[in-house]
C-alpha cells in the first residue's frame, strides 16, 4: 500500500476502487479490519454504497477525500467500505438496522459497529461539519470517540439489543396467507394512493415500481377490474412520455424527482430496465398496443448499445453524473438545440419535448434551476402538427431526424461512468424479462439476447452442483451467490425454458433450486439472504422494495416447479414463504406486491400447458400471446409429472393441461387447451 492508497487498492469492485485513493484508511469487509479494531480497542466506521450512487459521490468529495475528515476518522475508527451490490446481505442487514433506528434509510449507508460487528449508530449522508441540525462527520468522530472510552459497555449492550430486536421481528407468522382478502386489501391501498393525473403512486419522488403494475395486471385478470388496467396504462404512459425515459438514447432513469415523471434522477440501473420490460410485455399481451411493443424494442436497443459486454451478459448500472455534474450528459439548452437543428426544426423539437429558453432542469442536490433542459413529451406530434401548420408525416420526419442528430451530438460528450461488473441476479432478472418479451411478441431479437445471457450464466457463473457465483469481473467469477442470484436466475431459466423447450435450462434451474433448499432454506419457512457466516445475523428479506425480494421470486419459482412436476412438497414450501413473511403481510399487503402475484397463482386456478414439441412454433406463440393468462405455465413432455402418463398414453401428440392437482385429457392444439383453461377458470 502506497502513501496515496489504502487497503482497497487490490479490490475488483468499481465502487471500492473509487475510494482506493482516499486519505481515509479504508479496509474491505473482512477479518483483518475487525481484528485490528479489537486489538486497538476502536469502533468500526462502516460505509456502504455503490459506484453509480450520486450522494455517495457527494459525500466522498466533501468528506472522504478531505484530509481533516480522514485524520479524524483514522484516529477514532477502523473504517470499512462495502459495495452493496457485491454484498447485498450486509446491505440488507445494516439497512434494516438503519430503518429501525432512524425510521428511514438510503445510500450512502453509514454505521458505527463494535469490533464484533454489532451496530451502535446508523445514519446516511452527513456533511463535513454540522449544519442545520445535521451532525457533521468531524463532530461525529469526536463524539463517538468520547462515548467509546466512557460508555463502551452501554454501546456494546445497545448493539446486542438491536440485533435481538431484528431477530425477534421475523418470528411473527401469518396463519392463512393464500387468501383473496390480501389481494383485495393491497388493491385498495394502491387505489387510494394512485395519482390519477400523472399515473404512479404517491407524490414525489416517484419510482417506476413495476412490480406494482404486475400485481395490478393480475388483479385485472382475476376480477375484471378495469380500473386496475387503467392505473397500469396511465402509469406506463406517464413513464414513457416523461423525462424518466431517456427520450434520445432510450432506457429508463432511476426515478422522477417530481410527481409528473418529468425531472429524473439520472442513474440507469439494469434492474429497472428489466422490471419495466416485464410490465411492458404483459401490458402488450393484454392490449396489443404498438406503443408498448415499440418501447420494448427501444429499451432492447439501449441495453445492447450501452450495457451489454462482449461476452453476452449486461453490466450493472450507468452513473447519474458526468464531469462532476448530475445529468450533464442528458440535458440541453434551447440555444444548443437550435444550433444543431436550425431555428425551425429546433422550435418544433422544443415544442414537442418541453424545452424552455431558461431551462426546466432543477439540479437535485441543490434544487437550483439551471439553463439546461431535460427532455419529456410536452406535446404530441399531432398537437405540433396543428400548432405549426405542418402535415403530421413531416412532423414525424422532423422529430425522427432531430433525435438522431441530438444522439450523435451527445455521443461526443464525456459519458457517465459505467459500473461494468456483471451480477448474476440482475442478469437472471433480465433473462426473465427478455424471455417474457419474446413470449408476448414473438420477436426473435428478444430471444437472441435471452439466449446470450443464459449461455453466459451457464458457462461463467453456475457451477455443476447448482451453486452460482454472484459477481463476474475481469474474466473471473467470484463471491458466493446470494438468494437473489438463485431466485432471479432460476426464474429466468424457467421462463426461457417455456419459450424454447431446452431441457438443460429446466434441469439447471431444478439443480439450483435443490442447492438453494439445502443451503439457504429456513426450517420455519423462507430463505436466508446468504449462506455465508461473516455477519452477526443472517437476515431474511420478504418486503418488495425497489425490486421484488428474492423470497417473493422464490415463492413463484416453487409454484412453477410444483405444477410442472406435480410436487406437493414444493407447493407447501411456497406457502411457507408467505407464512414466514409474517403479520406485516397481513397488515401491509401493498409492501409485498410481487409476493402477492405468487399468492394469486397459489389461489388459482392455475394451469400447466404441456407441449409435445421441443419448442413452441411461431403459430403457437402467436395464439398464446393473444391471450393474457398469468396463471398458465408452459412445459414439455421431457420434464412432465408422472400423472401425465395415465391421461396421455393413447395420444402422444396432444396438448395436455394440468392443474395443481390433476391432469386432463389431451387437447388437439394450443387453441383448444386455452379454451379449456378459460372454461375452467370462469367456472371456478
Amino acid at each position: 500500500m502506497s502513501a496515496t492508497s489504502n487497503f482497497l487498492i487490490n479490490e475488483k469492485s468499481p465502487y471500492l476502487q473509487q475510494h482506493a485513493h482516499n486519505p481515509v484508511n479504508w479496509y474491505p469487509w473482512g477479518d483483518q479490519a475487525f481484528e485490528k479494531a479489537r486489538k486497538e480497542d476502536k469502533p468500526v466506521f462502516l460505509s456502504i454504497g455503490y459506484s453509480t450512487c450520486h450522494w455517495c459521490h457527494v459525500m466522498e468529495r466533501e468528506s472522504f477525500e478531505d484530509a481533516e475528515v480522514a485524520n479524524a476518522m483514522n484516529k477514532a475508527f477502523v473504517s470499512i467500505k462495502v459495495d452493496r451490490e457485491e454484498r447485498p446481505d450486509l446491505d440488507n442487514l445494516y439497512m434494516s438496522v438503519c430503518q429501525m433506528m432512524t425510521g428511514s434509510g438510503g445510500w450512502p449507508l453509514n454505521l458505527i459497529l463494535t469490533p464484533d460487528r454489532k451496530p451502535v449508530f446508523a445514519f446516511t449522508y452527513l456533511p463535513k461539519h454540522s449544519r442545520r441540525n445535521m451532525m457533521g462527520i468531524v463532530e461525529l468522530c469526536s463524539s463517538v470517540d468520547e462515548l467509546w472510552h466512557t460508555r463502551k459497555d452501554e454501546l456494546i449492550d445497545q448493539g446486542k439489543k438491536i440485533l435481538d430486536a431484528l431477530s425477534a421481528a421475523r418470528n411473527l407468522k401469518i396463519d392463512d396467507p393464500i387468501s383473496p382478502d390480501l389481494l383485495k386489501s393491497a388493491y385498495s391501498d394502491l387505489d387510494s394512493s394512485f395519482d390519477s393525473q400523472f399515473g404512479g403512486f404517491g407524490s414525489s419522488p416517484k419510482f417506476p415500481s413495476a412490480h406494482y403494475l404486475l400485481f395490478l395486471l393480475r388483479y385485472y385478470h382475476r376480477y375484471k377490474q378495469k380500473k386496475a388496467l387503467e392505473m397500469v396504462e396511465k402509469t406506463i404512459q406517464g413513464i414513457l412520455s416523461g423525462g424518466i425515459t431517456d427520450q434520445i438514447g432510450h432506457g429508463f432513469h432511476r426515478y422522477s424527482t417530481d410527481h409528473a415523471w418529468k425531472l429524473p434522477h439520472f442513474e440507469k440501473m439494469l434492474y429497472d430496465q428489466s422490471m419495466i420490460l416485464s410490465a411492458l410485455a404483459e401490458l402488450f399481451s393484454i392490449t396489443g398496443k404498438d406503443d408498448y411493443q415499440n418501447a420494448m424494442v427501444e429499451t432492447l436497443h439501449f441495453l445492447k448499445e450501452e450495457m451489454k459486454i462482449s461476452e453476452g451478459a449486461f453490466m450493472t448500472a450507468i452513473d447519474a453524473d458526468s464531469e462532476g455534474q448530475e445529468g450533464k450528459y442528458y440535458t440541453w439548452t434551447m440555444t444548443g438545440i437550435k444550433s444543431l437543428l436550425g431555428d425551425r426544426d429546433g422550435e418544433i423539437f422544443s415544442n414537442v419535448y418541453g424545452v424552455e429558453p431558461d431551462g426546466n432542469f432543477h439540479e437535485e442536490s441543490t434544487g437550483r434551476l439551471t439553463s439546461e433542459n431535460i427532455l419529456f413529451v410536452a406535446n404530441s406530434l399531432e398537437e405540433a402538427s396543428e400548432t405549426f401548420g405542418i402535415p403530421l408525416s413531416e412532423i414525424e420526419k422532423i422529430i425522427g431526424n432531430s433525435r438522431k442528430k441530438l444522439k450523435s451530438a451527445r455521443l461526443q460528450r464525456t459519458p457517465p461512468h459505467k459500473d461494468s461488473k456483471i451480477l448474476s441476479d440482475m442478469n437472471g432478472m433480465l433473462l426473465w424479462s427478455l424471455s417474457k418479451c419474446y413470449l408476448s411478441t414473438g420477436n426473435d431479437a428478444f430471444l437472441v439476447e435471452a439466449n446470450d445471457i443464459a449461455a453466459f450464466l451457464l458457462e461463467k457463473m453456475i457451477l455443476p452442483e447448482g451453486k452460482i457465483m454472484h459477481r463476474y469481473i475481469s474474466g473471473s467469477a467470484e463471491i458466493h451467490g446470494f438468494l437473489d442470484d438463485y431466485a432471479f436466475t432460476i426464474a429466468g431459466l424457467l421462463k426461457l425454458y417455456e419459450a424454447t423447450g431446452k431441457d438443460k435450462l429446466f434441469k439447471t434451474a431444478l439443480k439450483m433450486q435443490e442447492y438453494l433448499d439445502r443451503n439457504f432454506q429456513s426450517e420455519e419457512g423462507g430463505y436466508f439472504t446468504t449462506e455465508m457466516d461473516d455477519a452477526p445475523l443472517k437476515t431474511m428479506e420478504f418486503h418488495d422494495g425497489a425490486i421484488p425480494s428474492g423470497n417473493s421470486f422464490e415463492m413463484q419459482n416453487l409454484l412453477i416447479f410444483s405444477i410442472v412436476l406435480g410436487s406437493d412438497k414444493m407447493y407447501e414450501a411456497a406457502v411457507k414463504i408467505a407464512e414466514a413473511a409474517g403479520k406485516s403481510l397481513q397488515a401491509n399487503p401493498s409492501f409485498y406486491l410481487y409476493m402477492l402475484t405468487a399468492v394469486n397463482f397459489a389461489i388459482g386456478p392455475s394451469f400447466n400447458v404441456v407441449l409435445h414439441e421441443t419448442r413452441p412454433s411461431k403459430e403457437e406463440l402467436r395464439k398464446l400471446s393473444q391471450v393474457y393468462e398469468p396463471r398458465v405455465i408452459l412445459s414439455y413432455r421431457k420434464n412432465a409429472r408422472q400423472d401425465l402418463e395415465a391421461v396421455s398414453k393413447n395420444n402422444d401428440n396432444g396438448v395436455l393441461v394440468c392443474s395443481m392437482k390433476e391432469c386432463f385429457l389431451p387437447q388437439k392444439n394450443v387453441r383448444e387447451a386455452l379454451s379449456l383453461i378459460q372454461k375452467m377458470s370462469s367456472s371456478s
